[in-house]
């Protein structure tokens, strides 16, 4: 059997959201044709080493990534090869969230974490990318028809407050980030993420915070965001007067992770990669 262009059309995806589940794969790839066709294929992939399985999600779903190999078919990068099964279902959350925001026609654009991380290394180095702030993702959407740029960040679970105090000192340090979209599993995380920012925002940044209940943003996407400014449990923020802010450049479009202050210039666009500067 040959490579198809369906299977080039796979490959691409998978080096875009990192991994995908058989049920993904035959949506959005195969159109919805008998399972047992989607799966002969994929294993047929498995078996050339084109693709690899992932297991360990609590639903039994198996995911599919892609290797080396078909990446040298030119279609796309392998941004991530090791899966940390510990975070299996945090990604895989994320990976169900970025699909209903871009079905809704919410994100117009989105660069998963994956992605910006495999950037910093490469641009960095290990050490140099350590001191990055990588959110869980960045879209471009749309507020009043202009295009703005958010940051996604999913919380599963409770962070210590001392560590999310300094992520938002940081986002606050940013000057082209529009929104911060905090996606809570649950209330109390919501709750701690609002009252946090309360206390470290300032007044000139143009930075707002969002935070929604992640099924609620599940089931019915664009009210969320959309009721988001005016719900109190999912209210905008702006920082108030007093806090310095010290600016760094930051363009979702043109692909740029979050340097932190002491963090090494942006280097010059590269001419193999002029949508990535840093």
């Amino acid at each position: 059997m040959t490579i198809t262009p369906r299977d080039r059309k796979l490959f691409r995806h998978l080096s875009s959201y990192g991994m995908l589940t058989t049920k993904h794969i035959n949506e959005i790839i195969f159109n919805g044709i008998a399972t047992t066709t989607v799966l002969r294929r994929l294993r047929f992939l498995v078996g050339e080493n084109y693709l690899k399985r992932l297991t360990g999600l609590e639903s039994q779903d198996v995911l599919w990534t892609i290797t080396d190999k078909a990446t040298l078919l030119g279609e796309g990068e392998q941004f991530k090869r090791y899966w940390n099964k510990n975070l299996l279902e945090h990604d895989f959350k994320l990976l169900n969230l970025r699909l209903t925001l871009e079905r809704q026609g919410i994100a117009k654009s989105w660069i998963p974490e994956h992605e910006i991380r495999f950037l910093v290394f490469k641009k960095y180095g290990i050490k140099a990318a350590q001191r990055m702030l990588v959110p869980d993702g960045l879209m471009i959407t749309e507020v009043q028809s202009k295009k703005v740029s958010v940051a996604i960040e999913l919380e599963l679970s409770l962070k210590n407050k001392d560590r999310l105090r300094n992520i938002f000192f940081r986002y606050l340090e940013k000057n082209d980030l529009s929104y911060i979209w905090y996606i809570c599993q649950g209330p109390m995380i919501a709750n701690s993420v609002l009252k946090t920012w309360e206390r470290v925002k300032g007044a000139k940044s143009p930075i707002k915070l969002r935070c929604s209940l992640l099924d609620e943003v599940m089931q019915n996407p664009k009210a969320t965001w959309t009721d988001g400014a005016h719900s109190p449990a999912q209210r905008v923020s702006t920082p108030k007067e007093g806090n310095p802010i010290t600016p760094s450049k930051l363009t979702i479009e043109n692909r740029r992770p979050y340097p932190v202050s002491n963090a090494p210039p942006n280097p010059p666009v590269s001419p193999d990669h002029p949508h990535i500067t840093s």
